[in-house]
């Protein structure tokens, strides 16, 4: 589903992307097109993408084609995503908010049964 969202395939389109994109969250999705993991991830943002069009523009970035992005936001992993607002990076750091939860009080992560979950029933 690669062909469905719009492509980003150098240096400049990305800084344009992220100077241009304002009021709404701008997701990349770093990976190549002929991956299957790449593909899988792909399907589940273009079937998204017309839902979320009003908060967010998601693009797909070649990482064989933007090294320097590749390398400033230290993309080991493919499929990666990288998100901006207003030109800003929104960094996620998953290992400090699972280490946060357990250390709060009443905190014990997902395996303890709390009211407040909510499991999407699809």
């Amino acid at each position: 589903m690669s062909f469905l969202l719009p492509k980003l395939t150098s240096k400049k389109e990305v800084d344009q992307a992220i100077k241009s994109t304002a009021e709404k969250v701008l997701v990349l999705r770093f990976g190549r097109d002929e991956d299957p993991v790449c593909l899988q991830l792909d399907d589940i943002l273009s079937k998204t993408s017309s839902d979320l069009s009003k908060m967010a523009a998601i693009y797909l970035v070649d990482v064989d084609h933007t090294p320097v992005y590749t390398q400033y936001f230290d993309i080991s992993y493919i499929p990666s995503t990288v998100f901006f607002f207003n030109g800003q990076h929104m960094k996620v750091d998953y290992g400090r908010l699972r280490q946060e939860i357990r250390l709060s009080p009443g905190g014990g992560g997902c395996s303890e049964q709390r009211s407040h979950h909510y499991t999407p029933a699809w």
